[in-house]
């Protein structure tokens, strides 16, 4: 089984990410059911789904308005 931190955002939603991938799944490429193992709490971010979108620097230079 494969070892994951669960990570809860301030706009409550969670992700998780793997710690450690087990031997079934280096082998065979399929996922087998997370095993929680830590509990990260980052209440001073939203997920990725929830931030604002922002554009890198080069972005304003490329784009022709």
């Amino acid at each position: 089984m494969c070892d994951f931190t669960q990570v809860e955002f301030n706009c409550g939603h969670a992700r998780f990410i793997v710690r450690a991938w087990c031997q079934t799944y280096e082998t065979t490429h399929k996922r087998c059911p997370p095993i929680v193992v830590a509990i990260e709490f980052r209440r001073d971010e939203r997920c990725g789904d929830c931030r604002p979108a922002t554009q890198p620097s080069w972005y304003f230079q490329v784009v022709k308005h």
